[in-house]
């Protein structure tokens, strides 16, 4: 059985949306693909949920589709909380700005580029083409600042075509956080609390074994002696 190209898990007013899978115009189960259309169907058969978990690992693709995505989340009456759990690149940057709160694992990286296609035909064609994927790559920018970004900051990042950490995008306001993947606290925890009651057992005088026994000090040498060893 293919895997879905997303998966909705709803419980009561809470809801865990899952997209690991290119962004695209057109999708289905087999190709393990989301389109915003797909997506915001299944939005609007949960217009009750309060809370969105919105869990991210994908290289984007089509930008619209992006943006669509981004839109019925952010008009959502639900309180959206976008992970990066994976990659986050391209056009999936915009599912994940449209989260109130955007948590980034310490095993995840986020990869920025501005709007691209390809295109032929003669000179004034490709003009064209490169002025209108300027204009795309201006417009999304509107996510950014949406998210607090100042815009020429955001067009600098779009535009650097660059992989970034974790701690990198807290710095840029892009995560509001960051997430430790496993993190053994709690383990931790009860090892520390296995050893305060270690500690605070009486234990009877245990002699150390003979190698941890501190050595006697050398006796101390005359003059003469040390001249007569040299």
């Amino acid at each position: 059985m293919p895997k879905p190209y997303f998966d909705i898990q709803q419980f009561g007013e809470h809801t865990d949306i899952y997209i690991f899978g290119d962004i695209t115009r057109y999708a289905d189960e087999a190709s393990q693909e989301t389109s915003g259309h797909s997506l915001v169907q299944q939005l609007k058969k949960i217009p009750d949920a309060a809370e969105i978990n919105l869990h991210i690992d994908s290289f984007g693709g089509n930008v619209s589709e992006g943006w669509a995505i981004y839109n019925a989340l952010k008009d959502s009456r639900a309180r959206v909380t976008s992970y990066a759990d994976g990659f986050v690149a391209s056009a999936a940057i915009y599912p994940f700005l449209a989260g109130q709160e955007r948590i980034a694992s310490n095993v995840s990286a986020f990869y920025f580029h501005p709007a691209s296609q390809l295109a032929a035909g003669y000179a004034e064609d490709l003009r064209s083409a490169a002025d209108a994927l300027d204009q795309l790559t201006e417009i999304g920018l509107g996510a950014f600042t949406n998210a607090g970004m100042e815009e020429q900051a955001a067009r600098d990042l779009v535009n650097s075509k660059a992989w970034y950490s974790p701690a990198a995008m807290l710095e840029k306001g892009i995560a509001t956080s960051i997430r430790k993947t496993g993190d053994a606290s709690g383990v931790s925890q009860s090892v520390r609390g296995l050893i305060v009651q270690q500690l605070m057992v009486p234990h009877k005088d245990v002699e150390p074994p003979a190698e941890l026994q501190p050595e006697e000090p050398p006796a101390k040498l005359s003059l003469m002696q040390m001249l007569c060893n040299i």
